[in-house]
């Protein structure tokens, strides 16, 4: 008698587990097409149109190959400290090239400004029509307009580039060129 009602209780506890199981089975299937069908009818009511986009603005300056360092950033890239005689000769190179291009800009600024407004122009009316053959002219306008300016860029570049090599050690000179390496691919 004894042994039959202990397989009885191992049998009811057996059965109550599986009903248990099965139960919160169920509950996790309903539950989970309830939410499914809830998601689905949330994305059929909103309204299907989407908000129009803008086009990217034209950035003349990074269009020629302008970079305007800061002096206290590529210093500390490159690992010079400030109180050090080799910060004072490092930063006049670079607020010398800063001032460079600077003048380049203002001497330009002109041909910037209309060079801007013909690729926003441009751009804008290629973006609403979806026919991008008024852009690429008009981007193709510029370049050559801005070759000229773009050789002097590159020119004070490596004026600066060779100022800076005759200052820095080799382990700096690493430094620099991968500092200026991300800088340029922004």
């Amino acid at each position: 008698i004894n042994g039959s009602s202990g397989q009885d209780v191992t049998f009811k506890n057996l059965i109550f587990t599986a009903i248990i199981l099965f139960s919160i089975t169920i509950e996790a299937q309903y539950n989970s097409q309830f939410n499914r069908g809830g998601r689905r009818n949330q994305q059929r009511q909103q309204p299907m149109t989407t908000p129009k986009q803008k086009p990217p603005k034209f950035n003349v300056e990074m269009a020629v190959g302008m970079t305007f360092y800061n002096i206290e950033k590529v210093t500390k890239k490159i690992g010079i400290k400030k109180d050090s005689e080799k910060f004072i000769v490092v930063s006049s190179i670079f607020k010398k090239f800063n001032t460079d291009l600077n003048q380049v800009k203002r001497i330009n600024t002109f041909l910037f400004s209309e060079a801007e407004t013909k690729i926003m122009r441009a751009q804008k009316e290629s973006f609403n029509t979806r026919d991008y053959t008024m852009f690429r002219k008009a981007y193709k306008e510029v370049t050559t307009t801005f070759e000229p300016i773009v050789k002097i860029v590159e020119e004070k570049e490596k004026e600066l580039d060779k100022k800076i090599e005759k200052v820095l050690t080799t382990k700096e000179l690493k430094k620099w060129v991968k500092y200026k390496k991300n800088i340029k691919k922004r």
